[in-house]
């Protein structure tokens, strides 16, 4: 028999994620298991703008290096911030009742989406990842990449979701993922 103790689920926080963010935690429920949701952050957010800063200094001539005039969050502050956006984010489109007995841990990370991924699935020793596949075509061939390479890279299945997916109610009836009306909060 298989055990699924862990199950990691990606987010970019947009709508298109939350079946797959209900369908790991319905998942988990089934098998006691806790369910890891991973958002990642790309490392442009710790970058400052060119207008954060000025040239020169006091006293200083031309092409001495930048002087920083705004200071940036710390890491800590943003990866904090982030992990209250993904609370949120839970609490307005999973209901109660869904989240409710399952060990969720949310994890914020920085850095390129696959690696962080495919790495939050090693460190966390997870059994399966859950990823919403999109339907519109550009951002499918865009998307369909990172599963593409979350795929070959990860250290257990992946299972992926398409929104247009149906699934099989405990009623024993087939509905639309994206209409399963316990999911929305």
């Amino acid at each position: 028999m298989i055990a699924i103790k862990k199950i990691l689920v990606a987010t970019d926080l947009s709508n298109q994620s939350v079946p797959a963010i209900a369908y790991a935690i319905s998942l988990a429920k089934d098998h006691a298991a806790e369910v890891i949701i991973v958002h990642t952050l790309s490392a442009k957010v710790l970058k400052p703008s060119s207008d954060a800063y000025l040239s020169g200094g006091v006293g200083s001539s031309e092409g001495v290096a930048s002087i920083p005039i705004a200071r940036q969050p710390s890491v800590e502050n943003l990866f904090q911030s982030r992990k209250q956006v993904l609370r949120s984010f839970l609490e307005q489109n999973i209901a109660p009742e869904l989240l409710r007995g399952v060990q969720i841990t949310l994890l914020v990370r920085l850095g390129k989406v696959v690696d962080e991924i495919v790495s939050a699935a090693r460190e966390e020793q997870a059994d399966v990842i859950v990823m919403t596949s999109q339907a519109s075509s550009l951002w499918r061939m865009f998307r369909r990449s990172f599963i593409e390479r979350t795929i070959r890279r990860s250290p257990c299945p992946v299972l992926t979701i398409l929104p247009s997916a149906e699934i099989r109610t405990d009623k024993d009836e087939r509905v639309p993922i994206k209409l399963m009306d316990k999911w929305a909060a």
